[in-house]
């Protein structure tokens, strides 16, 4: 990981490629994309020269370009100024400016009736300029892909995910949440007094996405010793790691709004995107956690609940994650029974009635079992590999163990970030009965491979278990007073 300790400023996009085209096997990584990345209390004011260049760069005439402004109808201030009039002022100098606003409510979802509204919307423009958080960047990527990649500036305003600098987009399908291909931005402002000026739920929520870093990669090596991922590699990991550091250094002040824990913040989420871009997968960075946060907005969004921070219920959803770990590797060491393999329809009958629970449209259920047959399906072909694998895993325990954190750990960062730790915290409709059935039944809602999926076919997830694993996670968070 020595390369990696030098690379201190995400911003400087030339460096990091000199940095990840001197990794081993570099050729297997996709290309970074993205070309511009400033993230300063300045950003936003170099708006004009930003977009004046993309233009130029792809060929368009500048003086009175269309440029189509995407926003949703979320007021969002820059020390006490709204920040999408100031953006719109300072462009229609030179350019032709048309602001469209997608949605009527602080609640945009990435459906695919935004998606549509959307791709419409920019089909004409020579420019796209997205103001907001994660939604609105990534309905703005899929817009611009399918009009032919126009040229997109996506200015970042919150610090909750990490999908600002990436080339995929989480949209809802079917009322599931799916992430799929679209584009990089061409450039990403990040303004640190507007990303400060945040509420400051958003920004815990960020530090809370920043821990799927020190989980998800083992069940991405995991999925890759079973043959069901050919995208691993140590690169996108061990580059974010080495990034990131010890969270405990900076955490604090982030729930205050403090400059220097919020800009660290960004720059750990931009490197996060940047890494997911590169691996040509979010696995790296999205495992059990991801999964939980996932069936959490499945249920909100079939009671008409309030949709959660995606980073606040992949935060505390870590630690479940770390605690699963936990439990797999303590019953291998007393020696393991043999897998055991469902026969396909019963595991259908198995997925349909969990989400009947959720959703008894049988809509999610179905949604839910395309992806899950086709996780199965790729098991079914390498489970023999599997089967090795595991017979051998003392050769592998050591590397994961060291890899991975207590359940401790995680709840001791989440507590100097003043950021959630327990699923109460996450809102008083995530009840007890709520959170077990997310755990409980997260490796059914995608084609994901994750510690969960091996411990279920070892018989080791049962209610019980998952008690278990919830109790262990919450004695963390207990411990240090969360």
């Amino acid at each position: 990981m020595s390369s990696f300790q030098n690379v201190t400023d995400p911003t400087d996009l030339d460096g990091l490629r000199q940095v990840i085209a001197s990794a081993p096997r570099a050729d297997a990584l996709v290309p970074l994309g993205l070309r511009l990345l400033d993230i300063s209390p300045h950003a936003t004011d170099k708006i004009h020269e930003v977009v004046e260049q993309e233009l130029s760069l792809a060929g368009r005439v500048s003086a009175g370009a269309k440029v189509i402004i995407l926003v949703d109808s979320t007021m969002i201030l820059r020390d006490g100024e709204d920040l999408k009039s100031k953006i719109a002022r300072l462009l229609s100098a030179d350019f032709n400016v048309e602001k469209f606003v997608l949605g009527n409510d602080a609640h945009l979802l990435a459906n695919e009736q935004s998606l549509d509204m959307a791709t419409d919307a920019v089909r004409l423009a020579d420019c796209v300029v997205t103001i907001g958080g994660g939604t609105i960047t990534d309905i703005g990527k899929v817009a611009t892909q399918r009009n032919g990649d126009i040229p997109l500036v996506v200015v970042q305003t919150a610090a909750s995910v990490d999908g600002f600098t990436d080339n995929v987009s989480v949209i809802l399908k079917n009322g599931v949440k799916r992430t799929v291909p679209s584009r990089w931005p061409n450039a990403v402002l990040a303004d640190t007094v507007t990303i400060a000026g945040a509420p400051s739920a958003m920004n815990t929520a960020g530090f809370g996405e920043v821990l799927s870093l020190y989980t998800a990669p083992a069940d991405w090596h995991l999925a890759s010793l079973f043959g069901l991922d050919s995208t691993f590699h140590e690169t996108p990991r061990d580059l974010l790691l080495a990034f990131a550091g010890d969270v405990s250094e900076w955490a604090n002040g982030l729930a205050d709004g403090e400059s220097a824990s919020i800009e660290q913040l960004t720059r750990v989420l931009a490197i996060r995107g940047i890494g997911t871009g590169v691996a040509g997968s979010t696995a790296c960075l999205s495992g059990v956690e991801h999964v939980i946060s996932h069936m959490l907005d499945m249920y909100s969004g079939s009671h008409g609940l309030p949709i959660g921070l995606h980073g606040a219920q992949v935060g505390v959803a870590s630690l479940i994650g770390a605690a699963a770990w936990e439990l797999l590797i303590e019953r291998l060491r007393g020696g393991a029974p043999e897998l055991k393999f469902p026969s396909d329809e019963q595991l259908e009958a198995r997925v349909r009635s969990a989400f009947e629970w959720c959703d008894p449209t049988g809509e999610k259920g179905t949604e839910c079992w395309a992806g899950y047959s086709a996780k199965l399906a790729n098991w079914r072909q390498n489970e023999q590999t599997a089967v090795t694998v595991m017979q051998s895993w003392k050769d592998y325990e050591s590397e994961f163990s060291r890899s991975l954190p207590a359940p401790d750990t995680l709840a001791r960062g989440l507590r100097i970030a003043g950021a959630p730790a327990r699923p109460d915290q996450l809102g008083g409709w995530v009840t007890a009965d709520v959170w077990k059935w997310a755990v409980l039944n997260c490796l059914f809602m995608r084609d994901r491979f994750t510690v969960v999926d091996l411990l279920f076919f070892y018989g080791w997830w049962t209610a019980d278990d998952v008690d278990l694993v919830i109790a262990r996670a919450a004695s963390a968070a207990v411990a240090h007073g969360l």
